[in-house]
């Protein structure tokens, strides 16, 4: 999967004003509500290109000012390979989440990434659900 950025321009007919807007293939979706910052991590493959982008696009979601979110839940459930830089990601995103009074939860580990956590010794820093049913309850969305 590749970051591809095109930039396009539109008038609004009217107005006479021009807006322009970019798009990019994403590699992380990010939603809010008033509790919760929901980033589902769509590429199956996190190395220093990804988690870069990832990084920055769950940044500006987490500096969004009109509601004050009290969870951030990173959803790996698309992620089967996670290298150093993706896992320092994740730390990251936790970090920056906690400065702004946010818990952290993983959302979806495979087997596999959850030894990653597990032997690294960081999934003690989050808060690990594996249903829907439990991330639900746990944020109350």
């Amino acid at each position: 999967m590749s970051a591809v950025m095109s930039t396009h321009t539109t008038i609004n007919e009217g107005s006479g004003r021009t807006t322009q807007q970019s798009q990019r293939a994403q590699f992380v979706a990010c939603t809010r509500n008033s509790r919760t910052v929901f980033a589902r991590i769509v590429t199956p493959s996190v190395s220093e290109r990804e988690a870069v982008i990832i990084a920055n696009d769950i940044t500006t979601a987490l500096d969004d000012p009109p509601v004050k979110a009290k969870w951030l839940v990173l959803d790996l459930s698309a992620v089967s390979v996670l290298s150093s830089m993706g896992l320092g990601m994740c730390v990251d995103m936790r970090n920056q989440a906690k400065q702004q009074g946010m818990k952290t939860v993983l959302y979806g580990l495979n087997g596999h990434l959850r030894d990653l956590f597990r032997m690294m010794k960081v999934e003690r820093l989050y808060k690990v659900v594996h249903s829907k049913d439990d991330l639900n309850s746990l944020t109350g969305g």
